[in-house]
């Protein structure tokens, strides 16, 4: 009886120690449109974690590993004058394997429709050919429209495996460029997106306080340059904050930490209203809370189409 309480607490209460879901924060880089213009870009994204890190050191264990697929709609519409609105959505499916001797493993998946962020931007500097600058900020909600209440085999899901968090988040979000044509064919930009989290009451009345993720940060500092042929690319370094989770007013372990990653970006125009883009994110540098199974790598492909809904063309 003791044993098989604790493998339900386990598989139950606590995050398990990993640091994937939704791409959320991390795929809102799109600037501000323009009034009547229409920008819909369709994403999808591979992060597979097998590195397991505590603290700032890589362990040698390969029992872990995990994957998840993410497909994210993104639509931007510039509503009147400077003010524009942004609906990102997402579809996650992902599985984990714990592998233990005797070529025993433990095998999870889960998806469905995720959670989704509602977005209202303002334009405070908008770009113009002389000075080159841009400067937008926005504020919004995370919408809890993904299951957080999935089970495996009559046991609740743990709350990183399931599509949704369940909770209502609070979202800031501003984005800063710099051009520098006809001089060099270069921009440089600065992205930066908060996220403060809810809470989702998992395991209803008995605990008080129930189940809030970590609230999340994440710094976007890159530059573009542009070519006179096909393509244009893009490097970024990207770092992501996250506090530890909490569950019942305390805070869990294995939760939490920062995150340092390389992302280069090829972008190919093909056509007026359609661009393609293909990245990837390079783990630079992990500091992790405890011991947690981290991204090794991640690659993503989008389509993204614009048009003026007025009958200018982009």
């Amino acid at each position: 009886m003791i044993i098989l309480i604790l493998l339900i607490a386990e598989e139950s209460f606590p995050q398990a120690c990993c640091s994937a879901g939704s791409p959320l924060l991390g795929s809102l880089d799109v600037s501000n449109a323009s009034e009547g213009e229409l920008q819909v870009g369709l994403t999808y994204e591979l992060n597979s974690l097998q590195d397991v890190y505590a603290g700032t050191v890589r362990l040698d264990d390969d029992l872990r590993e995990r994957r998840v697929n993410s497909f994210l709609l993104e639509v931007n519409y510039g509503l009147m004058g400077r003010i524009s609105l942004t609906a990102l959505f997402t579809f996650i499916n992902q599985s984990r394997n714990i592998y233990s001797l005797g070529d025993l493993s433990s095998r999870l998946n889960t998806g469905g429709l995720s959670d989704g962020i509602i977005l209202v931007k303002y334009n405070f500097i908008p770009l113009s050919l002389i000075d080159q600058v841009e400067l937008t900020l926005g504020v919004g909600a995370k919408l809890p429209i993904g299951n957080s209440t999935l089970r495996s085999d009559g046991i609740l899901v743990p709350a990183d495996m399931q599509p949704g968090t369940g909770a209502w988040d609070g979202v800031l979000w501003g984005y800063f460029s710099k051009g520098f044509v006809p001089a060099l064919p270069l921009n440089v930009f600065l992205n930066v997106s908060y996220r403060l989290n809810g809470t989702n009451n998992r395991f209803g009345d008995s605990f008080q306080q129930g189940y809030t993720f970590g609230n999340e940060l994440f710094v976007n500092l890159g530059a573009g340059y542009r070519t006179d042929t096909f393509f244009d690319f893009t490097l970024m370094l990207r770092f992501r904050n996250t506090t530890p989770d909490k569950f019942d007013g305390g805070q869990l372990p294995n939760t939490g930490g920062n995150w340092l990653y390389l992302v280069p970006g090829i972008n190919g125009k093909l056509s007026d209203q359609f661009t393609a883009r293909l990245s990837g994110q390079i783990p630079l540098y992990r500091n992790l809370t405890g011991t947690q199974l981290t991204t090794t790598y991640s690659a993503s492909i989008g389509l993204f189409y614009s048009i003026n809904l007025k009958g200018d063309q982009f």
